[in-house]
C-alpha cells in the first residue's frame, strides 16, 4: 500500500467532516466582523498564480491600509519595494488572488479569496 495520498476519497477517508462553524464563515461577501477585522489588520499575504508559479507577498501598513470599497471589493494600495512585480505581472496573466490577513495578539486569520483588477 503507497503511503501517497491520489485521490479525494483517500483524502476525505482520513478527515471527519468540517466543523460547522468553519463552514458557516464562508460568504461572498465580507460581514461587518470580517470588515473590522480587515480595517484593524496591518498586515496580509497576497497569493497570485502565474506561468512561473505561485508568488507570495507580504503587504502592509499602518491599521486600515487596506479600503473597503464595498461588501465585495477592497483596495490594496501598492507600497513600492524591491520592484520585482511579481503578483502584480500574475494579477494582468490570472487575476486569481487570496489575501491572508493577521492581526498582532489574536489567533485567528480572515482569508480572503476573489479577482484582482489593476488601477
Amino acid at each position: 500500500m503507497s503511503d501517497v495520498i491520489t485521490s479525494l476519497d483517500q483524502l476525505h477517508a482520513l478527515y471527519a467532516e468540517p466543523v460547522e462553524a468553519a463552514v458557516r464563515k464562508v460568504t461572498n461577501r465580507l460581514l461587518p466582523s470580517q470588515a473590522a477585522y480587515v480595517e484593524a489588520s496591518p498586515f496580509a499575504i497576497l497569493s497570485t498564480n502565474g506561468p512561473e508559479g505561485v508568488d507570495c507577498s507580504p503587504r502592509g501598513d499602518g491599521p486600515g491600509f487596506v479600503r473597503i470599497a464595498d461588501p465585495t471589493t477592497l483596495h490594496l494600495p501598492d507600497r513600492r519595494g524591491n520592484n520585482r512585480l511579481d503578483s502584480l505581472r500574475n494579477i494582468v496573466r490570472d487575476p486569481t488572488v487570496a489575501l491572508l490577513f493577521l492581526v498582532p495578539g489574536i489567533g485567528t486569520t480572515l482569508r480572503v479569496n476573489g479577482n484582482a483588477v489593476l488601477r
